[in-house]
């Protein structure tokens, strides 16, 4: 599927489709791929994704280091099982343990696309093309990034009511860290997320 293809307007393999124009049919996606995985769904609990390799070179290592402040928010996480044999052991082993927060599923283009429709957000760890392809994708189905600084977005200001994203400082988990809590303080208000979901589609 080419990356032009990649809208869900005209998705035939996710759940619901919609547009700029029909953003509320978004949640219809989220809430199937939760009964699909027999995960509570929770209005309130934003899911953000992963579907990038897990690997040294997309720096899982600043999501490691914060982890465990990560599993005390209300957050879930949905990623594709795909990377280098310490991650995939890892967040396993956090699936495991956690199995309401942290879902992992097969690495294919069909559970990506649900990924994408289903996701409030995606969690950007770096630049790489990889990072940066699954960002633009990710973004064309409403998820709001959590990125470094590149091109494909604005950082959000809530006073002008403009920008895509929210931005951190590259390689800094600490500004991640922090940059996820804004996030979550805007998820908040589902009239704002929506608008900032909007704005990154085309």
């Amino acid at each position: 599927m080419s990356e032009s293809r990649y809208t869900p307007a005209y998705d035939n393999k996710i759940y619901q489709k919609f547009s700029k124009k029909t953003i509320q049919n978004k949640i219809k996606n989220k809430i199937a791929l939760c009964q699909d995985l027999g995960i509570p769904y929770d209005k309130k609990v934003p899911l953000f994704c992963i579907t990038y390799p897990l690997t040294d070179k997309n720096n899982l290592a600043i999501l490691q280091e914060i982890m465990a402040g990560i599993l005390e928010q209300p957050i879930q996480l949905a990623m594709t099982g795909i990377g280098t044999e310490k991650y995939q052991k890892y967040f396993t082993e956090l699936g495991t343990k956690y199995p309401h927060k942290i879902i992992i599923l097969p690495d294919n283009d069909e559970n990506k696309r649900k990924i994408y429709a289903a996701g409030d957000g995606i969690l950007v760890l770096s630049d790489t093309m990889e990072c940066l392809r699954e960002c633009k994708q990710a973004i064309q189905y409403g998820a709001v990034p959590i990125t470094p600084p590149n091109d494909l977005v604005q950082d959000y200001n809530p006073n002008m009511e403009s920008g895509n994203a929210f931005i951190y400082s590259k390689g800094n988990s600490w500004s991640l860290f922090a940059t996820l809590i804004r996030a979550l303080e805007n998820y908040r208000f589902p009239f704002d997320w929506k608008n900032i979901q909007v704005e990154g589609m085309e």
